[in-house]
């Protein structure tokens, strides 16, 4: 009895420090790990996304036998929600701006267009789905194809915050975003049926 007493006493002893506080090195009766993982290894790698801004890298446009250049442009994207990306943008042509805006919608991993319109004849927004538009990614440039009245091709580089538009792509630039606020962005915030998806249309 007493060789039992004094090697439960020699544990207690070992198992504390000298200002009485238990040992962590020595277990308490529950299995414990070093927890070695540091944070950031727990963060998921973002998918690639068409949203940011980028500068127009080189572009041009067709209309029947009239072939142009792009001079300038600018574009920014942002994310509506899982299916849906606002954007706007412009085209600087010869001196002459053209503003740009809409929704491009995932379908299937491929991209269409959303087209918000007035109808004269209801008091309510319409909403169009349009395939006109063929958007392809590599690394941070994305390359843009619309058909419509004009064939539209444009390659877009991510802006690395490097690039200084000129005066007349800034001031059209507020114009492009005002549009895309007011048609696109705050319709589909007042009425979510208008970014829910819609009847397939093909553009003739």
């Amino acid at each position: 009895m007493q060789y039992i007493f004094l090697l439960l006493f020699s544990l207690l002893f070992t198992a504390c420090t000298s200002d009485g506080t238990i040992n962590p090195s020595i277990p308490s009766g529950l299995p414990s790990t070093e927890q070695t993982t540091d944070i950031d290894d727990l963060k998921i790698a973002p998918e690639n996304t068409i949203v940011g801004k980028y500068r127009l890298k080189r572009g041009a446009y067709r209309h029947g036998t009239i072939y142009q250049d792009i001079d300038e442009g600018y574009l920014v994207i942002e994310e509506l929600d899982a299916n849906n990306y606002g954007y706007y943008y412009v085209t600087v042509i010869k001196g002459l701006a053209e503003t740009h805006s809409g929704i491009f919608y995932e379908k299937g991993g491929e991209f269409v267009q959303k087209i918000i319109y007035n109808d004269e004849n209801s008091p309510e927004s319409k909403v169009e789905t349009i395939d006109n538009i063929k958007i392809t990614q590599k690394d941070e440039t994305l390359k843009i194809v619309i058909n419509s009245v004009k064939e539209e091709t444009t390659i877009w580089q991510k802006d690395d915050g490097v690039f200084e538009p000129s005066e007349k792509l800034k001031t059209y630039l507020k114009e492009a975003e005002k549009e895309y606020y007011d048609f696109y962005k705050k319709k589909c915030k007042e009425s979510k049926i208008k970014c829910s998806e819609h009847e397939f249309t093909k553009y003739e």
